[in-house]
């Protein structure tokens, strides 16, 4: 809400900094976001919007989630506020599609973006770039202009690091939003003079297979790091063909398997956590039985190098040496 609405509802100045420290947080210059309901006579109204079944309070207090639902609230904020004729894009206009924001690494990463013709601008909560349109690359969901997913992905590609553009493709060819020949068509029909490249390495590295932004994320890692012949959704088996595990990705000639352990893998929906981990444990030594070894990487270790390097590693020291040819005769 508005510090104009709050003001209309009788709160001061006053008493909207006092709610700021108690029930109120804000969004950006002039926006509220309501947190919780409070007994302070003069935030009755707060209160009532608090209590409201309609009202949707925050819920996440640190780190990857929150960023993720202050950008969401951020991006809400601007609905309707947009510069004239801009249209949201980039991960504002993943969040209004509906499809994952891969990752916000730092806070001030938390903006929201649009794209406008004729102007650029950058403020600490939008960004709004300079970009030529078709007419086929603004849509409308529920009356919000936005750039169309094919568009979004292909301007992730051209602006973002390569795990979040890859994970944000990965993740809308999963779910059969778009096909890559789809995405692969409009590139070549949108060639661009700067990030060309960028945008070619990010194709080269997309594949709809991908189960979760985290597996699309090591997937990358694996790719920056150097490291070799890591292949996605292998299934082992034993030596009599009976079916041992599906891995997220393995060395099949090093026998080197790596999972990605993503938040809340042990508490899905109906299953028993204690369960769960019992079963992935009998798992990972039926896979080191079989002369596999098992790295687990968590989501801190995606931003960090020390795993990869060790998988790397490993991959190396396991590898069989090529037969050597001889040059005799």
């Amino acid at each position: 809400m508005s510090a104009a609405e709050l003001r209309t509802a009788g709160l001061s100045e006053y008493d909207i900094l006092r709610a700021e420290k108690c029930c109120l947080r804000r969004v950006r210059r002039g926006i509220y976001v309501v947190t919780k309901s409070c007994a302070v006579d003069a935030h009755r109204f707060v209160s009532n919007v608090a209590a409201d079944d309609a009202t949707d309070l925050p819920r996440e207090t640190e780190g990857q989630l929150k960023r993720n639902e202050d950008l969401r609230i951020l991006v809400r904020s601007y609905v309707g506020k947009i510069l004239p004729h801009a249209v949201f894009s980039h991960r504002s206009a993943l969040i209004i599609h509906g499809l994952a924001v891969p990752y916000i690494e730092h806070e001030r990463d938390v903006f929201a973006e649009s794209v406008h013709q004729r102007c650029g601008l950058r403020r600490p909560s939008m960004q709004v770039r300079r970009r030529s349109l078709d007419e086929r690359d603004i849509v409308r969901v529920d009356g919000i202009p936005v750039t169309s997913v094919l568009r979004t992905l292909f301007d992730l590609a051209r602006d973002y690091p390569l795990a979040l553009a890859v994970a944000a493709i990965d993740d809308a060819l999963h779910r059969s939003v778009i096909t890559e020949a789809q995405l692969q068509t409009y590139v070549a029909d949108h060639p661009v003079r700067t990030r060309q490249r960028r945008i070619d390495t990010v194709m080269e590295n997309v594949d709809g297979r991908r189960e979760s932004v985290g597996e699309s994320i090591t997937a990358v890692r694996f790719v920056e790091f150097s490291v070799p012949g890591v292949e996605p959704q292998v299934v082992i088996v034993d030596e009599n063909g009976r079916f041992v595990a599906r891995t997220d990705f393995a060395n099949r000639q090093a026998k080197v398997v790596a999972e990605f352990d993503g938040a809340g893998k042990y508490h899905l929906k109906g299953v028993d956590p204690k369960k769960a981990f019992e079963q992935e444990r009998r798992r990972e030594y039926a896979l080191r039985n079989l002369g596999y070894e098992v790295f687990r990487l968590t989501w801190q270790d995606l931003f960090a190098a020390t795993q990869f390097l060790r998988i790397k590693a490993a991959i190396e020291r396991r590898t069989p040496p090529r037969p050597v040819r001889s040059t005799a005769g």
